[in-house]
């Protein structure tokens, strides 16, 4: 399979992934915390719309250098994508419980659209790093650049959203303030995941040669 090839079929699928919350989940200003951002309050929804961007400027300009550089986080992206949505929230009954509400009120293809966001993200960014024609392309440096930069622009969102509608995107942080307070609980959920996606980056550049 040509570079050119596996390309394409990445952005395709993303395409489709970037698509799906708005034509088949309920309104994002369904969710108070999502009225400031809509979708993109939520990580994955961001994550998609990075790997359509990435996955079509290899497409058409493959030899730019941010199509080349920032291999690293959409390898990180992607992989981490797949992995946390179904780790940790797929399964939850809380999750299927508020699913069976909005799928009474008419949006029947939730079922098909959560593994339409979320399923695609993992295999194409193993395809990509191994036929993506990557090996040699990168260094630990694009992983520093662009995995932390990233993290550090998210995170900055979060608190920004957190400031204008006094909700934490991801319930799991305001645990971490009641138990720890702040600045520590927030630390103690940051530098893991910060961790896990350099190593997913590291994963992903070994993978590709």
């Amino acid at each position: 399979m040509s570079q050119q090839m596996v390309s394409a079929v990445c952005a395709l699928l993303a395409a489709i992934s970037v698509a799906t919350p708005f034509v088949a989940l309920p309104p994002a200003s369904t969710k108070s915390r999502c009225r400031v951002f809509g979708h993109y309050t939520f990580l994955t929804s961001q994550s998609n719309l990075i790997l359509l961007a990435y996955h079509g400027l290899r497409l058409v300009a493959p030899e730019s250098w941010l199509a080349t550089h920032a291999f690293p986080l959409a390898f990180a992206l992607g992989f981490g994508l797949t992995i946390m949505y179904y780790a940790l929230c797929h399964f939850l009954e809380e999750k299927a419980r508020e699913d069976k509400l909005w799928i009474e009120k008419g949006y029947t293809l939730i079922p098909i659209a959560n593994h339409l966001e979320h399923g695609f993200a993992l295999p194409l960014a193993v395809i990509d790093a191994l036929f993506g024609g990557h090996a040699g392309e990168t260094t630990f440096a694009d992983t520093r650049l662009f995995v932390v930069g990233y993290i550090i622009f998210y995170l900055i969102l979060i608190l920004v959203n957190k400031k204008l509608t006094h909700e934490w995107v991801y319930p799991i942080f305001g645990v971490a303030e009641e138990k720890l307070g702040q600045p520590v609980g927030f630390l103690v959920l940051i530098v893991p995941i910060v961790l896990v996606y350099l190593s997913l980056a590291v994963l992903g550049q070994r993978l590709a040669g």
